[in-house]
């Protein structure tokens, strides 16, 4: 379980690192160059980094995590939570590669996380 738990953290920051810097010097950065309203640029900008907070929580609850023993059951509720989230977020690319007919590099990013937390959570009720 614990080692599960801190493959799926590190997994996290790089992803998380990689979101809040090189995502908004490659996707951010552009879209507010744009002629989209202000309003429609900033909701843009402030909800880009609400999923860095989001990523960054996660991986200071994994490590968390990862240090509990699995006797204590927030170990396997709060693990089970983030990999349910995580595979929700990675179906959101999943579908989204689907409709547009091109592939999102998100799913191979934020599955793994999921399916570890996941796992690693029923390691914890076993």
């Amino acid at each position: 379980m614990k080692k599960l738990l801190i493959i799926a953290a590190v997994i996290n920051l790089a992803v998380a690192i990689i979101h809040t810097i090189i995502g908004e010097s490659d996707i951010v950065a552009p879209l507010l160059a744009t002629d989209a309203p202000d309003t429609v640029r900033w909701t843009l900008h402030s909800a880009w980094h609400m999923i860095s907070v989001v990523l960054f929580i996660s991986t200071l609850a994994l490590f968390y995590v990862s240090r509990k023993g699995k006797d204590e059951p927030h170990s396997m509720v709060l693990s089970k939570y983030i990999g349910i989230q995580y595979v929700a977020l990675a179906m959101v690319f999943v579908v989204t590669s689907l409709m547009y007919g091109i592939f999102f590099p998100q799913i191979v990013m934020l599955a793994p996380i999921g399916i570890l937390a996941i796992l690693a959570s029923r390691a914890a009720s076993d």
